[in-house]
């Protein structure tokens, strides 16, 4: 029978075994927003996976070397055409509105992400059609 002490070395190991799997390119995002009023960060354990949110509502977020920004339709679509960005598919065929996926190199982070920090701080962030019929049906009732 293993006992409480070696239960407890076998847990240390696993949690010194996760390795930090943050892009570094997302550091300077994080620290631009850092001490912005209502802005949070959630991480995964190793790291891989890092979130940004204002007042609870997610914005943006860095997974496994990707950028994805929530921004308006408008932005997503010309972001697309100039080739900064695709749209954002978190699985296959399933495309979401309003989200993209920065694919070009050179692209500014931290620029980007504060657009959609403004967006989002300023609630302009249109959501999606069937939503909006849906809140007008309830406005009428």
């Amino acid at each position: 029978m293993p006992s409480v002490w070696g239960m407890a070395e076998k847990v240390s190991a696993k949690k010194a075994a996760v390795r930090d799997e943050a892009d570094p390119r997302f550091d300077p995002v994080a620290k631009a927003f850092a001490r912005r009023r209502g802005f949070s960060l959630m991480e995964s354990k190793s790291r891989a996976m890092r979130g940004l949110m204002l007042n609870r509502k997610s914005f943006g977020m860095s997974s496994n070397g990707r950028l994805i920004l929530k921004m308006s339709e408008a932005r997503v679509a010309e972001l697309i055409s100039t080739g900064t960005a695709k749209p954002f598919a978190p699985s296959p065929g399933k495309v979401m509105k309003g989200w993209l996926e920065v694919t070009h190199p050179d692209a500014d982070w931290v620029a980007l992400a504060t657009e959609a920090f403004d967006l989002a701080a300023a609630g302009s962030v249109e959501p999606p059609a069937r939503k909006r019929a849906a809140v007008k049906k309830a406005a009428k009732r």
